[in-house]
């Protein structure tokens, strides 16, 4: 080839090459060019002429560099880069609504930011630098942002236990428990209780077939002579536990024809004093005089009862025990007196205290709750049921066994049916393809998910058992932030490490006082040491409270102490003995340590310091605001009329100093008081007595 054509072929590779260069310097400035408007170095840049807009310029830059903020937490598997968007979010200054996303500070909290980074609880991708990859769901990462409204979810990941600064997340538990869930499925955190629904071994024996065809139908309802629903189940905000289910007509009678056939044990009758039914069963005013005892033993502390008011029906009283609007027409005469008389010979680990009751109580009671708590309308809508044979019953046990009944009742010869649903103990750490939406229409997410399984089952499984709940929009909040909570086992040992288990106290003394306790189920009501429930006061330190003679009275003949209250003890009838038992243990085991009682020298509390006292009870600290003294005074804080027999000269001066170290998260301020008038208050409040004084009792003996 001559030179002359290698040349002109040199100036085609040339020019080849030139457009290639060219093509390649392009190339290669597309990533410098990408990586400068990447969309972190746009938030950084932002954040600095954010910074430079406000009076503490200097300090909010002083901080700033360029480049991505990362924190690595290796224990707990964690990279967070969520702070190299977020640059204020440690600032003081840019905290509350005035300041935009994504610079705003954050909300203070117990746990730092720098140390703990963002994505421990509010999920999302951590290692991501652009938004969408690390808040929402991609093809990438399903673990989306959790958001504001249900972020709480993400302290109950750790926090197994209720803490003060997550009332949702505590609200959303306590339903999973009261609504029973924990009968189907298996759940992080919520215990199986002894009892969930009802022992249905003998309810044969208890409620007629036509009562038990009514609540299969209708489990929330009370309807008034019309047929029209006046309390119409969670609308009342007193969801009963059991849900309704959808079962149709006959599956109610197969049910119903089965129930009514239990009959494991047979009532054991009680048979009154003649002489006391003699005189009393032609009284014109006997269901008169057992509602008045019906209401001084203070039953609706326990149970509600449909009460009308202005034209409205709601419910009034507690929800420890069954509503009993209607029982009158819903349980057998004989049952019910066997009942009331001892609850525990019917159903072991009943809840209710075994009353001590005489014949005349036991009698007017029962007699206004089977002439008054009626409804003569209440079945009547109840279609004839014709004697149950063999096949029906064979029917309505496979319908019990299938419906999943027995996940909450026990009946004899029929297994507990435990983990009948679901396991939902990770149900919050599912990844969305995980989850099966069906053919429904709502959006592709977590949340939306557990939402829709609530409160329509059917949206996302045509097939699925479970009934349908009707919430009002703030409890299924609680529940969804309870449920996202659930994320199963810890994935990493640095995050086994920071989970605070539940405590699980236990209280359940031995001896006489043990009897009386368990009688009277005690911890129903009030908490000791931890255990038992939160209606009344804990009496965890009543010891260092109450005098002894105070107790022995009260137990015999509870008092109203804060008559605003609608909850208040029952007149339970101890016996002298009962109740000198009882007063004697808790003053010899429920003490405070914060309390010596005999710290307080009461020779020293004179009626001079008492006068000065009065003068700043009434006067300088008006504490009649809250308390009442006699007639007068107001009605938040107890009644101090007897103040003097009630309390321990010790507690009432410790409870001056600090009144939530006694009582943690109680209402009464603490003052500033000075030595000298805690002495002086104190010395008033220990000659406030009423006339009646308490008698002891020889079993009981002096203190």
């Amino acid at each position: 080839m001559s030179a002359e054509v290698m040349g002109k072929a040199s100036r085609r590779l040339r020019a080849t090459f030139a457009l290639a260069s060219v093509a390649f310097v392009a190339v290669l400035a597309v990533s410098p060019v990408k990586d400068y408007f990447r969309e972190w170095k746009q938030y950084e840049k932002e954040y600095v002429r954010f910074a430079q807009t406000r009076p503490d310029t200097k300090h909010l830059l002083s901080d700033f560099h360029l480049g991505i903020d990362q924190i690595w937490l290796p224990d707990m598997n964690v990279v967070d880069r969520c702070t190299t968007c977020h640059q204020g979010i440690t600032e003081v200054s840019l905290r509350g609504p005035s300041v935009s996303q994504p610079f705003r500070a954050h909300p203070l909290i117990p746990h730092g930011v720098k140390d703990w980074g963002c994505v421990i609880c509010h999920r999302g991708q951590g290692p991501a630098t652009e938004v969408a990859e690390a808040h929402e769901t991609t093809l990438a990462w399903e673990q989306p942002l959790l958001r504001g409204s249900y972020i709480q979810a993400s302290c109950g990941v750790c926090h197994r236990e209720d803490i003060p600064e997550t009332p949702k997340l505590n609200r959303g538990r306590r339903l999973l428990s009261e609504l029973n869930c924990i009968g189907c499925h298996r759940m992080e955190g919520i215990e199986r209780p002894a009892m969930l629904g009802p022992d249905l071994g003998s309810v044969g024996n208890k409620v007629s077939r036509a009562w038990l065809y009514k609540w299969l139908k209708e489990p929330h309802t009370v309807v008034d002579k019309d047929g029209n629903t006046v309390v119409n189940g969670y609308e009342t905000g007193v969801e009963p536990r059991m849900p309704q289910f959808r079962l149709s007509e006959q599956e109610i009678v197969w049910l119903s024809a089965y129930l009514a056939t239990l009959r494991r044990q047979p009532v054991e009758t009680y048979n009154f004093d003649a002489r006391v039914v003699a005189a009393m069963k032609n009284k014109p005013d006997l269901a008169d005089q057992g509602e008045v005892r019906f209401r001084q033993m203070f039953c609706t502390t326990c149970h509600s009862l449909a009460v009308t008011r202005a034209g409205e029906t709601r419910l009034i009283g507690g929800d420890i025990g069954p509503e009993l609007t209607k029982v009158g027409s819903k349980v057998n005469g004989e049952w019910l007196v066997a009942w009331l008389h001892n609850p525990q010979g019917y159903l072991s680990h009943a809840l209710m205290p075994r009353y001590q009751w005489s014949d005349a109580d036991l009698y007017e009671v029962s007699q206004y709750m089977l002439t008054r708590l009626t409804d003569p309308d209440l079945l009547k809508d109840v279609p004839p049921l014709k004697d149950p044979d063999a096949g029906d019953m064979r029917r309505g046990q496979q319908q019990f066994l299938e419906k999943g009944c027995g996940s909450c009742h026990q009946v004899q010869a029929v297994s507990p049916q435990k983990d009948f649903g679901p396991d939902l103990s990770n149900i919050g750490g599912k990844n969305v393809s995980q989850l099966e939406f069906g053919n429904s229409r709502i959006p592709r997410s977590l949340v939306s998910y557990i939402r829709a399984k609530i409160t329509e089952p059917l949206s996302v499984n045509t097939a699925a058992r479970m009934p349908q709940y009707h919430l009002n929009p703030g409890d299924l909040d609680a529940i969804t932030t309870a449920l996202l909570s659930m994320t199963g086992s810890p994935s990493s040992r640095g995050l086994e490490r920071l989970i605070i288990p539940q405590r699980h106290a236990d209280f359940h003394p031995a001896g006489a006082f043990g009897k009386i306790y368990e009688r009277y189920k005690c911890y129903v009501c009030h908490r000791f040491s931890g255990y038992g429930g939160t209606l009344a006061p804990d009496l965890s330190f009543e010891g260092s409270r109450a005098q002894r003679r105070w107790m022995i009275d009260f137990l015999k003949s509870p008092q109203t102490l804060r008559p605003t209250l609608t909850f208040r003890m029952p007149q339970f009838n101890m016996t002298n003995e009962e109740a000198s038992i009882a007063a004697d243990y808790l003053v010899m085991v429920t003490q405070s340590p914060s309390v010596d009682l005999n710290a307080v020298d009461t020779k020293q509390l004179t009626p001079e310091k008492a006068a000065l006292g009065k003068q700043l009870y009434e006067v300088k600290y008006q504490c009649h605001s809250c308390h009442t003294i006699g007639a007068s005074g107001g009605y938040v804080g107890p009644n101090l009329s007897n103040a003097g027999n009630w309390l321990n000269a010790a507690w009432i001066e410790e409870w001056l100093k600090n009144p939530q170290a006694l009582v943690p998260g109680c209402i009464e301020p603490r003052r500033a008081f000075t030595q000298d008038e805690i002495d002086a208050l104190t010395a008033y409040l220990s000659t406030l007595r009423m006339s009646n004084t308490p008698q002891e009792t020889a079993a009981g003996g002096a203190r």
